[in-house]
């Protein structure tokens, strides 16, 4: 089941900056995967409210505390150094570590009341170069408590480790960036109406480092081939980068995940697609590593035991998904053309519609967990997918009133609704999971609606739901042309 999704940019904002202005003194684990706009909310939020930001490079201790002095040289015009018995002097008198940090609380109690922020933004480069600097750092901040001190210390790390046996005291404050839901990362990527919103969000994610700057008012095609497919746009080399700035090895974990751009694989599947890996036991760091980061994550059917071997997995963000699964095979030609719309026209286009089928789904997942008690009686209390029992659901939605919904999601209209909607209850009853209960409720997604044989055939069914493209991305206020056109949208 997803969780509850990353609160939007401007509540992390708001809160960080609340975190900031707290007279007490103490610390503020911000955290979350790589490239999730953690150091553009730390810069914001600094401007909102002043602050020193350190931003710590993969070098020596040496070389990481000459560049910490100078940014405390360029902000005070000179080194802070603690006052008062106790203190241990440093070689040279020069402060080192320790020294800095106990001067930066006196330094704080000096200033009248206004909080001094200290941010280290890169903290998990310090804590491996310096591996006292954890202990250091909470002897400062014992210090801040004694004195009083209004100091904030902020540490950005990208895991979810930080506090795992850490001597620091409990921190102030854990923000945690991510991906946003679905109808956020939609609107915010420049959506207007409920199918543009949908395509906006299938093609570009709902990762915060990657909404646009301008352009909101673009199409979404040319939004598209303007960020994605022309040389110099943010998102053209985006994953290549990432890999290839966070990894050694980035061919084997660009395999994996060109393997899952084209759906959830259980492992044995997974195993045979993937190139340049020679063994299942070789894969097993690799995908471990891509869900620590937040590349993938794994799925486990409803009903199984938490270690249980039954499991898939999925790439977490759709713009990876359409980048390995639309755009990568076609970066040969672009390379050769340097034409956007000539590639987009005859190569990405045509496999854009089998990659919107695959993640209408992971969108339909996250509408029962979100927004399921707009058009059921009760919200979600579990959702999930249900496999391995000669049926298979991509979603399962149990609701707090013990209502169990099962849910099939049609893209393409290829096959009528009416026998879809037949297939459907066909597979409930053989499914094993939620027998027993009656409330067992069909739920057809159907992005372009109902036709009017399906219609007549769930009047018989008062459980029976259909929902559309409005129902999954919510109202707005107005639309564009492509509002009522259904799947085959993303023709034009």
């Amino acid at each position: 089941m997803p969780g509850e999704g990353t609160a939007a940019p401007e509540r992390l904002l708001r809160d960080l900056v609340s975190a900031l202005e707290a007279r007490d003194p103490g610390w503020i684990l911000l955290e979350g995967p790589a490239g999730t706009g953690k150091s553009t909310l730390l810069a914001d939020a600094l401007e909102r409210s002043g602050g020193i930001l350190f931003h710590a490079a993969p070098l020596t201790e040496h070389d990481l505390l000459e560049d910490f002095q100078a940014l405390l040289r360029r902000e005070f015009g000179r080194l802070p150094k603690p006052e008062g018995p106790g203190v241990l002097p440093d070689p040279g008198g020069v402060p080192g570590w320790a020294n800095l940090l106990l001067g930066l609380v006196d330094e704080a109690r000096r200033r009248g009341g206004v909080p001094l922020v200290i941010a280290f933004d890169g903290w998990p480069i310090l804590r491996a170069t310096r591996r006292r600097l954890e202990g250091e750092l909470a002897r400062a901040l014992e210090r801040a408590a004694d004195r009083r001190a209004p100091v904030h210390f902020v540490l950005v790390d990208e895991g979810s480790g930080a506090l795992e046996g850490s001597p620091l005291p409990p921190p102030q404050a854990v923000l945690r960036t991510g991906a946003l839901s679905f109808r956020a990362a939609a609107r915010a990527q420049g959506g207007r109406e409920p199918w543009g919103a949908f395509l906006r969000w299938a093609c570009l994610g709902g990762d915060p480092a990657h909404l646009p700057v301008d352009g909101a008012g673009m199409e979404w095609d040319e939004t598209v081939r303007r960020r994605v497919l022309s040389v110099g746009g943010d998102l053209h080399d985006r994953p290549l980068a990432l890999l290839t700035a966070r990894y050694q090895r980035p061919a084997r974990y660009a395999s994996l995940l060109r393997a899952l751009a084209e759906g959830a694989r259980d492992w044995a599947s997974l195993r045979r697609r993937a190139r340049g890996i020679e063994s299942g036991g070789q894969m097993a760091p690799y995908l471990q590593r891509l869900e620590a980061d937040g590349f993938i994550r794994t799925e486990r059917p409803l009903g199984a035991r938490p270690n249980s071997r039954n499991r898939r997995y999925r790439i977490r963000d759709p713009f990876l998904a359409f980048w390995f699964a639309c755009v990568l095979p076609e970066r040969s030609v672009l390379a050769r053309t340097r034409d956007p719309e000539f590639v987009w026209r005859e190569g990405v286009r045509p496999r854009l519609e089998t990659h919107l089928g695959r993640w209408l789904p992971v969108a339909v997942e996250e509408w029962f967990v979100h927004h399921a008690d707009e058009r059921l009686p009760a919200p979600a209390r579990e959702v999930g997918g249900v496999w391995g029992d000669d049926t298979e659901f991509q979603v399962v939605g149990w609701l707090t009133n013990g209502q169990i919904c099962y849910v099939s999601s049609r893209w393409s209209r290829e096959v009528s609704s009416a026998e879809v909607f037949e297939e459907l209850k066909g597979d409930m009853a053989r499914t094993r999971y939620g027998i027993g209960r009656q409330a067992r409720t069909p739920v057809l997604v159907l992005p372009g609606g109902a036709d009017p044989e399906l219609r007549r055939r769930i009047a018989g069914d008062p459980l029976a739901l259909t929902l559309d493209m409005e129902d999954l991305m919510g109202r707005f206020e107005a639309r564009d042309s492509l509002a009522d056109q259904g799947p085959g949208a993303s023709d034009g």
